[in-house]
Protein backbone atom coordinates (compact mmCIF):
# COMPACT_ATOMS: atom_id res chain seq x y z
CA UNK A 1 0.00 0.00 0.00
CA UNK A 2 1.33 3.07 -1.11
CA UNK A 3 2.33 5.90 1.95
CA UNK A 4 0.53 8.98 1.74
CA UNK A 5 1.65 12.13 3.37
CA UNK A 6 -0.70 15.27 4.20
CA UNK A 7 -0.39 18.07 2.31
CA UNK A 8 -1.45 21.24 4.12
CA UNK A 9 -3.43 23.72 1.85
CA UNK A 10 -2.39 27.42 2.33
CA UNK A 11 -4.01 29.47 4.76
CA UNK A 12 -6.29 31.17 2.05
CA UNK A 13 -7.22 27.74 1.02
CA UNK A 14 -8.50 27.15 4.49
CA UNK A 15 -10.57 30.00 5.32
CA UNK A 16 -12.28 28.89 1.84
CA UNK A 17 -12.89 25.09 3.61
CA UNK A 18 -16.19 24.02 5.02
CA UNK A 19 -15.67 23.94 8.46
CA UNK A 20 -17.73 21.72 10.86
CA UNK A 21 -18.09 22.48 14.82
CA UNK A 22 -16.01 19.84 16.84
CA UNK A 23 -14.39 18.70 13.46
CA UNK A 24 -10.42 19.29 11.91
CA UNK A 25 -9.89 21.31 8.27
CA UNK A 26 -9.98 18.92 5.14
CA UNK A 27 -6.52 17.96 4.14
CA UNK A 28 -5.61 16.40 0.64
CA UNK A 29 -3.19 13.63 0.48
CA UNK A 30 -0.10 13.36 -2.67
CA UNK A 31 1.85 9.98 -3.80
CA UNK A 32 5.41 10.10 -1.63
CA UNK A 33 8.24 11.27 -3.83
CA UNK A 34 11.12 8.16 -5.46
CA UNK A 35 13.80 7.86 -7.20
CA UNK A 36 14.95 6.23 -10.60
CA UNK A 37 14.81 2.63 -10.89
CA UNK A 38 17.74 0.41 -11.05
CA UNK A 39 16.60 -0.47 -14.84
CA UNK A 40 15.55 3.04 -15.56
CA UNK A 41 19.04 3.74 -14.47
CA UNK A 42 20.96 1.21 -16.42
CA UNK A 43 18.94 2.44 -19.98
CA UNK A 44 20.19 5.98 -18.77
CA UNK A 45 23.89 5.16 -18.83
CA UNK A 46 23.59 2.53 -21.76
CA UNK A 47 21.58 5.81 -24.26
CA UNK A 48 24.29 7.87 -22.66
CA UNK A 49 27.22 5.49 -23.93
CA UNK A 50 25.62 5.18 -27.57
CA UNK A 51 25.81 8.92 -27.62
CA UNK A 52 29.29 9.13 -26.32
CA UNK A 53 30.84 6.35 -28.69
CA UNK A 54 29.11 8.18 -31.63
CA UNK A 55 30.94 11.70 -30.68
CA UNK A 56 33.79 9.61 -30.43
CA UNK A 57 34.02 8.25 -34.01
CA UNK A 58 32.91 11.44 -35.60
CA UNK A 59 35.65 13.44 -33.74
CA UNK A 60 38.21 10.70 -35.13
CA UNK A 61 36.96 10.54 -38.36
CA UNK A 62 37.29 14.31 -38.93
CA UNK A 63 40.85 14.41 -37.15
CA UNK A 64 41.70 11.34 -39.57
CA UNK A 65 40.21 13.46 -42.36
CA UNK A 66 42.04 16.57 -41.32
CA UNK A 67 45.61 14.43 -41.03
CA UNK A 68 45.32 13.66 -44.47
CA UNK A 69 43.86 16.66 -46.08
CA UNK A 70 46.96 18.55 -44.32
CA UNK A 71 49.48 15.82 -45.25
CA UNK A 72 48.67 15.78 -49.40
CA UNK A 73 48.68 19.56 -49.39
CA UNK A 74 52.20 19.82 -48.29
CA UNK A 75 53.18 16.78 -50.26
CA UNK A 76 52.31 18.65 -53.14
CA UNK A 77 53.60 22.00 -52.15
CA UNK A 78 57.13 20.62 -51.26
CA UNK A 79 56.46 18.43 -54.52
CA UNK A 80 55.96 21.56 -56.85
CA UNK A 81 58.95 23.99 -55.07
CA UNK A 82 61.22 21.14 -55.31
CA UNK A 83 60.42 20.71 -59.19
CA UNK A 84 60.20 24.60 -59.53
CA UNK A 85 63.79 24.75 -57.53
CA UNK A 86 65.30 22.72 -60.15
CA UNK A 87 63.63 23.58 -63.18
CA UNK A 88 65.20 27.37 -62.47
CA UNK A 89 69.04 25.94 -62.50
CA UNK A 90 68.24 23.22 -65.28
CA UNK A 91 66.85 26.07 -67.92
CA UNK A 92 70.43 28.17 -66.95
CA UNK A 93 72.45 25.69 -67.16
CA UNK A 94 75.36 26.41 -69.48
CA UNK A 95 74.81 30.11 -69.38
CA UNK A 96 77.63 32.58 -69.86
CA UNK A 97 76.56 35.73 -71.16
CA UNK A 98 76.61 36.50 -74.58
CA UNK A 99 80.04 34.33 -74.86
CA UNK A 100 79.38 31.79 -78.14
CA UNK A 101 82.53 30.23 -77.35
CA UNK A 102 83.93 27.72 -75.11
CA UNK A 103 84.89 29.25 -72.00
CA UNK A 104 88.35 30.09 -70.94
CA UNK A 105 89.09 28.23 -67.56
CA UNK A 106 91.94 30.00 -65.41
CA UNK A 107 90.80 27.64 -62.65
CA UNK A 108 94.19 25.44 -61.45
CA UNK A 109 93.47 22.18 -62.53
CA UNK A 110 96.41 20.74 -61.02
CA UNK A 111 95.24 21.68 -57.10
CA UNK A 112 93.75 18.48 -55.25
CA UNK A 113 90.72 20.22 -54.77
CA UNK A 114 90.32 21.05 -58.33
CA UNK A 115 87.05 18.40 -60.01
CA UNK A 116 85.91 19.35 -63.23
CA UNK A 117 82.40 17.89 -62.72
CA UNK A 118 82.22 20.44 -60.11
CA UNK A 119 84.18 23.56 -62.08
CA UNK A 120 84.15 23.19 -65.68
CA UNK A 121 81.36 25.22 -66.90
CA UNK A 122 82.18 24.14 -70.53
CA UNK A 123 79.80 20.83 -69.61
CA UNK A 124 77.44 22.43 -67.96
CA UNK A 125 75.61 19.20 -66.26
CA UNK A 126 76.87 15.91 -64.98
CA UNK A 127 75.15 12.60 -63.79
CA UNK A 128 75.14 9.25 -61.51
CA UNK A 129 72.53 7.21 -62.21
CA UNK A 130 71.99 5.75 -58.59
CA UNK A 131 75.47 6.71 -57.62
CA UNK A 132 76.72 8.51 -55.25
CA UNK A 133 79.50 10.77 -57.60
CA UNK A 134 80.83 13.64 -55.92
CA UNK A 135 77.54 13.74 -53.10
CA UNK A 136 78.45 14.19 -49.40
CA UNK A 137 78.66 10.80 -47.05
CA UNK A 138 74.26 11.31 -46.02
CA UNK A 139 73.79 10.26 -49.51
CA UNK A 140 70.98 7.74 -49.85
CA UNK A 141 72.02 4.91 -51.56
CA UNK A 142 69.82 3.97 -54.71
CA UNK A 143 68.80 7.82 -55.84
CA UNK A 144 70.18 9.62 -58.57
CA UNK A 145 72.62 12.50 -58.27
CA UNK A 146 73.45 15.86 -60.50
CA UNK A 147 75.47 18.66 -60.68
CA UNK A 148 74.19 22.18 -62.77
CA UNK A 149 76.31 24.94 -63.54
CA UNK A 150 75.94 28.09 -65.02
CA UNK A 151 77.23 32.17 -64.72
CA UNK A 152 73.62 34.00 -65.02
CA UNK A 153 74.02 35.82 -61.84
CA UNK A 154 75.03 39.07 -63.63
CA UNK A 155 76.99 41.30 -60.95
CA UNK A 156 76.05 44.79 -63.16
CA UNK A 157 80.04 46.17 -62.10
CA UNK A 158 81.78 48.21 -64.84
CA UNK A 159 85.27 47.45 -65.38
CA UNK A 160 87.32 50.93 -64.92
CA UNK A 161 89.62 51.38 -68.57
CA UNK A 162 90.53 48.18 -70.51
CA UNK A 163 92.04 45.08 -69.28
CA UNK A 164 94.92 43.30 -71.04
CA UNK A 165 95.18 39.90 -71.74
CA UNK A 166 98.20 39.67 -69.59
CA UNK A 167 96.87 41.51 -66.53
CA UNK A 168 96.25 39.63 -62.87
CA UNK A 169 93.76 42.48 -61.77
CA UNK A 170 90.26 43.66 -63.56
CA UNK A 171 90.10 47.09 -62.19
CA UNK A 172 86.46 48.07 -61.40
CA UNK A 173 84.62 51.77 -61.08
CA UNK A 174 83.62 50.48 -57.63
CA UNK A 175 83.83 47.96 -54.88
CA UNK A 176 83.30 44.49 -55.81
CA UNK A 177 81.21 43.14 -53.61
CA UNK A 178 82.04 39.99 -54.41
CA UNK A 179 83.12 37.73 -51.47
CA UNK A 180 86.79 36.53 -51.76
CA UNK A 181 87.18 32.99 -53.07
CA UNK A 182 84.12 33.32 -55.51
CA UNK A 183 84.47 32.15 -58.65
CA UNK A 184 83.77 34.68 -61.95
CA UNK A 185 83.32 34.26 -64.79
CA UNK A 186 84.12 37.71 -67.40
CA UNK A 187 83.63 37.96 -71.16
CA UNK A 188 82.05 39.51 -74.29
CA UNK A 189 80.80 38.12 -77.24
CA UNK A 190 83.74 37.20 -78.78
CA UNK A 191 85.42 35.80 -74.97
CA UNK A 192 85.33 34.66 -71.75
CA UNK A 193 87.36 33.98 -68.92
CA UNK A 194 87.09 32.08 -65.47
CA UNK A 195 88.67 32.36 -62.40
CA UNK A 196 88.32 32.60 -58.49
CA UNK A 197 88.26 36.39 -57.22
CA UNK A 198 90.86 36.47 -54.39
CA UNK A 199 91.16 39.96 -53.88
CA UNK A 200 88.35 41.20 -50.74
CA UNK A 201 84.88 42.06 -51.42
CA UNK A 202 85.54 46.02 -50.45
CA UNK A 203 88.59 45.89 -53.44
CA UNK A 204 87.70 48.23 -56.17
CA UNK A 205 89.27 45.07 -58.28
CA UNK A 206 89.14 41.56 -59.23
CA UNK A 207 92.26 39.31 -58.57
CA UNK A 208 93.20 36.27 -60.23
CA UNK A 209 96.25 35.94 -58.38
CA UNK A 210 97.32 32.13 -57.86
CA UNK A 211 98.16 31.64 -54.46
CA UNK A 212 96.35 34.93 -52.29
CA UNK A 213 93.57 34.68 -49.90
CA UNK A 214 93.66 31.23 -49.54
CA UNK A 215 91.47 30.20 -52.93
CA UNK A 216 90.88 26.86 -53.81
CA UNK A 217 91.20 25.59 -55.86
CA UNK A 218 92.60 28.91 -56.83
CA UNK A 219 94.24 30.05 -60.12
CA UNK A 220 96.67 28.89 -62.97
CA UNK A 221 99.68 31.57 -62.55
CA UNK A 222 98.91 34.59 -64.40
CA UNK A 223 102.35 35.39 -65.27
CA UNK A 224 102.15 31.75 -67.89
CA UNK A 225 98.41 32.20 -68.30
CA UNK A 226 96.46 35.32 -70.11
CA UNK A 227 93.04 36.08 -70.84
CA UNK A 228 91.67 34.94 -73.63
CA UNK A 229 91.74 38.22 -75.38
CA UNK A 230 92.43 41.85 -74.22
CA UNK A 231 89.02 43.59 -72.79
CA UNK A 232 87.11 46.60 -73.12
CA UNK A 233 85.15 48.55 -70.75
CA UNK A 234 82.26 46.93 -71.81
CA UNK A 235 82.91 43.38 -70.74
CA UNK A 236 80.45 41.22 -68.55
CA UNK A 237 81.17 40.44 -65.18
CA UNK A 238 79.31 37.22 -63.71
CA UNK A 239 79.20 35.25 -60.80
CA UNK A 240 79.36 31.33 -60.91
CA UNK A 241 76.63 28.59 -59.80
CA UNK A 242 77.58 25.40 -59.33
CA UNK A 243 75.13 23.39 -57.64
CA UNK A 244 75.00 19.44 -56.72
CA UNK A 245 71.72 17.99 -56.05
CA UNK A 246 70.95 14.50 -54.26
CA UNK A 247 68.88 12.72 -51.63
CA UNK A 248 70.30 13.13 -47.86
CA UNK A 249 69.75 12.96 -44.25
CA UNK A 250 66.52 15.84 -43.27
CA UNK A 251 66.99 17.74 -40.47
CA UNK A 252 63.56 15.81 -39.12
CA UNK A 253 65.62 12.19 -39.57
CA UNK A 254 63.29 12.05 -43.17
CA UNK A 255 64.74 11.59 -46.63
CA UNK A 256 65.26 15.39 -48.10
CA UNK A 257 66.34 16.48 -51.74
CA UNK A 258 69.68 18.87 -50.42
CA UNK A 259 71.83 21.13 -52.55
CA UNK A 260 75.75 21.82 -51.96
CA UNK A 261 76.85 24.96 -53.20
CA UNK A 262 80.69 25.46 -54.96
CA UNK A 263 80.52 28.98 -56.13
CA UNK A 264 83.70 29.41 -54.10
CA UNK A 265 85.09 26.54 -54.30
CA UNK A 266 86.46 25.07 -51.26
CA UNK A 267 87.67 28.37 -49.79
CA UNK A 268 85.33 27.89 -47.11
CA UNK A 269 83.59 24.23 -46.54
CA UNK A 270 80.75 24.38 -49.22
CA UNK A 271 77.27 24.56 -48.03
CA UNK A 272 74.96 22.25 -47.93
CA UNK A 273 71.17 23.58 -47.76
CA UNK A 274 68.23 21.32 -47.51
CA UNK A 275 65.67 22.28 -50.14
CA UNK A 276 62.74 19.98 -49.24
CA UNK A 277 61.31 17.42 -46.43
CA UNK A 278 60.10 14.06 -47.31
CA UNK A 279 62.03 13.51 -50.87
CA UNK A 280 62.64 9.75 -51.11
CA UNK A 281 63.93 9.37 -54.72
CA UNK A 282 65.32 11.42 -56.91
CA UNK A 283 65.33 9.57 -60.62
CA UNK A 284 66.77 11.56 -63.68
CA UNK A 285 67.68 10.62 -67.95
CA UNK A 286 68.67 12.72 -70.18
CA UNK A 287 67.40 13.64 -73.73
CA UNK A 288 70.40 12.54 -76.13
CA UNK A 289 70.05 12.73 -79.66
CA UNK A 290 66.14 11.27 -79.98
CA UNK A 291 66.41 8.96 -76.52
CA UNK A 292 65.89 9.52 -72.95
CA UNK A 293 68.94 7.68 -70.89
CA UNK A 294 70.27 7.17 -67.55
CA UNK A 295 73.15 8.89 -66.60
CA UNK A 296 75.67 5.85 -67.00
CA UNK A 297 74.62 5.51 -70.69
CA UNK A 298 75.39 9.33 -71.88
CA UNK A 299 78.46 9.04 -73.87
CA UNK A 300 78.77 13.38 -74.60
CA UNK A 301 77.66 15.47 -71.64
CA UNK A 302 78.03 18.06 -74.06
CA UNK A 303 75.07 16.10 -76.58
CA UNK A 304 72.21 16.54 -73.49
CA UNK A 305 69.64 19.01 -74.45
CA UNK A 306 66.89 18.28 -72.31
CA UNK A 307 66.64 16.33 -68.47
CA UNK A 308 63.99 14.63 -67.47
CA UNK A 309 63.43 14.63 -63.20
CA UNK A 310 61.12 12.39 -61.42
CA UNK A 311 60.64 12.63 -57.07
CA UNK A 312 58.77 10.91 -55.10
CA UNK A 313 57.76 12.44 -51.97
CA UNK A 314 56.00 10.87 -48.92
CA UNK A 315 53.92 12.76 -45.93
CA UNK A 316 55.61 13.50 -42.50
CA UNK A 317 53.11 11.52 -41.02
CA UNK A 318 52.10 7.91 -40.96
CA UNK A 319 49.26 6.12 -40.98
CA UNK A 320 47.35 8.13 -43.16
CA UNK A 321 46.17 5.74 -46.10
CA UNK A 322 44.15 1.99 -45.04
CA UNK A 323 47.36 0.00 -46.49
CA UNK A 324 50.59 0.62 -48.32
CA UNK A 325 50.45 2.14 -51.69
CA UNK A 326 51.51 1.25 -54.77
CA UNK A 327 52.00 3.77 -57.61
CA UNK A 328 53.94 3.33 -61.00
CA UNK A 329 57.52 5.32 -60.47
CA UNK A 330 60.41 4.75 -62.87
CA UNK A 331 58.67 2.71 -64.90
CA UNK A 332 58.36 0.23 -62.57
CA UNK A 333 55.75 0.04 -59.90
CA UNK A 334 56.70 1.16 -56.33
CA UNK A 335 55.04 -0.23 -53.05
CA UNK A 336 55.56 1.68 -49.98
CA UNK A 337 57.19 0.66 -46.86
CA UNK A 338 54.46 1.61 -44.97
CA UNK A 339 51.14 3.76 -44.75
CA UNK A 340 52.03 7.07 -45.12
CA UNK A 341 50.87 9.01 -48.35
CA UNK A 342 53.69 8.89 -51.41
CA UNK A 343 53.09 11.25 -54.77
CA UNK A 344 55.28 11.14 -58.01
CA UNK A 345 56.39 14.41 -59.56
CA UNK A 346 57.48 14.58 -62.55
CA UNK A 347 59.16 17.43 -65.15
CA UNK A 348 60.95 17.66 -68.37
CA UNK A 349 63.38 20.53 -68.82
CA UNK A 350 64.61 22.11 -72.09
CA UNK A 351 68.68 23.27 -71.49
CA UNK A 352 67.94 26.29 -73.61
CA UNK A 353 71.31 27.30 -74.04
CA UNK A 354 71.91 24.19 -76.10
CA UNK A 355 69.09 24.25 -78.35
CA UNK A 356 69.54 25.63 -81.82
Amino acid sequence: MRTTYPLMLPRQHLSLSRTYPGKRPAVAYLPAPHGFSLVELMIAMLIGLILTAGMIQIFTGSSQTYRYIESLSRVQENGRFALNTLRYDLRQAGFRGGCQVPVNNLLNEAHGSYDPDLFDLNNAIRGWNNEQGDAPSDYHAGTDVIVIKHAANITGLVASGNTPANAANINLTTASGILQGTIVVVGDIQSCDMFQNTANQNATNLNRGSGAGGASPGNKNPGHFDFSKSYAGDLQIFTFTSYLYYIGNGVNGQPALRRVRYDRGFTITPPNDEIIEGVRDMQITYLQGDTYVTANNVTNWGNVSAVRVSLLLQSERANLVDAPMTLPYNDAAFTAPDRRFYQVFTTTVALRNRLP
